[in-house]
């Protein structure tokens, strides 16, 4: 009876154990999934942090882009004005000076809507060419690469279409963009020189972006994807990070590498699978 009543006593302090377990397994799982989600919240108001960080250097280069325009506008005002004043005004000249004003007008509308589409984040993956949104970095970050005496040689053939957000694309490319113009100017390279060129798998298109500013110390090439990791004295340490997250929300990746007079960042996304243009065809 000893032997049975000890049995009994241990497999109820088993059963005892079990249920501590379980209920520590419970209580550890729900900490990790609100660990997760506070992780995954954290990343969204970095990732949305960057963005307004950069609409603040966007907004100084859609000052740039207006100046001419607005330069131009005002030259044709003063010759308006002289063309009054001394009764030179015709038809034929009305019409020279509204399609003149026209064309300065339509440039400044472009470019706001280039930047208010950029700015507008995708709610849904999409269809979308990666040369066109890398275009579309290119003509917003335009003038800074203007500026800084950057020569771009953009290998751009044909329409490689990927999956996935193609605002965000474009605002990964100017994180790049930008990394590379600021690696420029900290080593203070001449003859600055960024080549882009698109290539395909049979499961990703991938974006090059490859300089001449002298590459990334072999000890650090590791750790340019961690967050508040920079080399330069103003900088966040969140572009190439944020770049990484936001590719992966694509299912995508970024990898980074010397060449023999700069570096060479690889932006992969995924190409649409025949599931994905069946599910684009009934949407």
């Amino acid at each position: 009876m000893k032997d049975q009543s000890e049995i009994e006593k241990n497999n109820h302090d088993l059963l005892k154990r079990y249920d501590l377990m379980v209920h520590q397994n419970r209580y550890l799982e729900k900490r990790v999934q609100e660990e997760a989600a506070k992780n995954k919240q954290m990343e969204n108001l970095l990732i949305e942090q960057s963005r307004l960080a950069a609409m603040g250097g966007m907004v100084a280069s859609i000052g740039h882009q207006w100046r001419q325009p607005l330069n131009n506008l005002s030259l044709l005002m003063h010759d308006l004005r002289e063309v009054l004043e001394f009764g030179e005004m015709n038809e034929q000249y009305i019409d020279r000076f509204t399609r003149e004003s026209m064309l300065q007008i339509k440039h400044m509308s472009r470019t706001i809507n280039d930047f208010r589409k950029f700015y507008k984040p995708n709610r849904e993956k999409t269809l979308f060419s990666v040369g066109d949104s890398i275009e579309e970095a290119l003509s917003i970050f335009s003038i800074s690469l203007k500026n800084h005496e950057i020569q771009v040689a953009f290998e751009y053939r044909g329409q490689q279409m990927a999956y996935g957000y193609p605002n965000e694309y474009s605002q990964v490319v100017l994180n790049v963009l930008t990394n590379a113009r600021d690696a420029f100017v900290q080593k203070n390279i001449s003859h600055r020189k960024l080549s882009i060129k698109i290539s395909e798998t049979g499961e990703f298109v991938t974006a090059e972006f490859i300089d001449n500013a002298g590459g990334i110390q072999p000890i650090l090439l590791k750790k340019v994807f961690e967050p508040y990791f920079t080399t330069r004295e103003n900088g966040t340490g969140l572009g190439l990070y944020l770049t990484k997250l936001i590719l992966e929300k694509m299912n995508g990746n970024i990898s980074v590498e010397n060449t023999s007079d700069g570096a060479r960042i690889s932006l992969s996304v995924p190409k649409i699978t025949a599931a994905m243009k069946q599910e684009l065809v009934s949407v």
